[in-house]
């Protein structure tokens, strides 16, 4: 008996197509599956002194913090304030910090000591002041000559010395610390002053803008870029990459902070009743307001902008900008020598 023939037919197409998707599939699957259970890379530890006690001065770092940027940058940032005691100066010469921020003039000044660099500049423009009272007889640069006045010594100092000298007077040098009741108790008969911080501050005080006499620093030729973001020149030359990743990662918390100001405020209060910072809403909200108009000049006021002379971009320091600053500091014997502009922001060039 002839056995019974069994002849395979052909798989429909339609089969076929569906079993080569589900092979695909799987290999895909797999190769994610085998992707996602490798081992991250560590994320790179950073020490960040900040120049003073919990502020709006600080928000772009906190947003970068809080936001996630540091870590997508690859980062573990911890950010160290300082205060009226040692500096974020002295924090990164001694070790203690890998970057710190500065005001530009003060970092000129210590770059004869320690060999800093600039990795972004972040203030481009100046807040500095003498706030004066009238009633003390303060009304124009001459007045100040052997009257007390206060002012932030250490790496804070070197605009107004520079002042000083330019003015010929002598006024007796009070050190100014974290309060300014000696000068609301008329105990100085003028105090240094933020526009967004101090000179505010005395207006909640109870004094009004117009007791006030002003010798804004910008006015007198001392328009100084202010916080930048520095590091010492030997990590700059050994890990650029991670210089310009801190820098990109800190503007984005700026950028963020722009469009976020209620979130801002609320951070940063949060920030300072932790730190035990007195710190109330409305002065919040006015710093980061006037801080965001110098970190990002060209939104300040478009309709006054100027195309012979725009406002530099966000993070960059300007050679122009560093020229005057350091011309101003020699010219007040501050400095000895100007150090070559790619030498102090080895980063030129680099666009965020």
């Amino acid at each position: 008996m002839k056995p019974p023939s069994f002849q395979s037919k052909p798989a429909p197409p339609g089969r076929i197509l569906f079993l080569l998707l589900a092979i695909v599939v799987f290999f895909a699957f797999s190769a994610s599956a085998q992707n996602d259970s490798s081992p991250a890379a560590p994320l790179i530890p950073v020490r960040i002194a900040l120049q003073w006690l919990p502020q709006s001065q600080f928000a772009g770092f906190y947003m970068a913090r809080d936001h996630g940027f540091y870590r997508d940058a690859g980062l573990d940032v911890t950010l160290i304030h300082t205060g009226p005691g040692p500096s974020s100066l002295d924090f990164l010469a001694r070790g203690d910090a890998d970057f710190a921020t500065m005001f530009l003039s003060d970092a000129i000044v210590a770059a004869e000591q320690t060999e800093l660099v600039n990795i972004a500049q972040l203030a481009q423009r100046s807040s500095l002041m003498l706030v004066g009272l009238k009633e003390l007889g303060i009304h124009q640069p001459a007045d100040l000559d052997g009257k007390p006045i206060s002012y932030w010594q250490s790496a804070f100092s070197a605009a107004f010395e520079a002042f000083f000298r330019q003015q010929h007077v002598r006024p007796v040098a009070i050190p100014q610390h974290y309060s300014i009741n000696l000068f609301l108790c008329r105990g100085v008969a003028a105090c240094a002053a933020m526009h967004y911080n101090e000179y505010h501050r005395i207006y909640q005080a109870g004094i009004d803008y117009d007791d006030l006499t002003v010798f804004r620093m910008s006015d007198y030729g001392l328009d100084f870029p202010e916080d930048g973001l520095y590091a010492r020149a030997a990590l700059a030359r050994q890990q650029p990459d991670l210089c310009r990743a801190l820098r990109q990662a800190t503007l984005a918390g700026w950028a963020y902070a722009r469009a976020h100001p209620d979130e801002v405020v609320d951070t940063v209060l949060r920030e300072s009743q932790q730190a035990d910072v007195p710190a109330n809403r409305p002065h919040t909200r006015w710093m980061l307001t006037h801080l965001l108009d110098s970190i990002f000049p060209t939104d300040a006021d478009p309709a006054a902008a100027d195309p012979a002379d725009p406002a530099p971009p966000a993070g960059i320091l300007q050679p122009r900008d560093y020229q005057a600053t350091a011309r101003a500091l020699k010219n007040a014997d501050l400095i000895s020598r100007i150090p070559p502009y790619a030498q102090f922001a080895p980063l030129e060039g680099y666009t965020p």
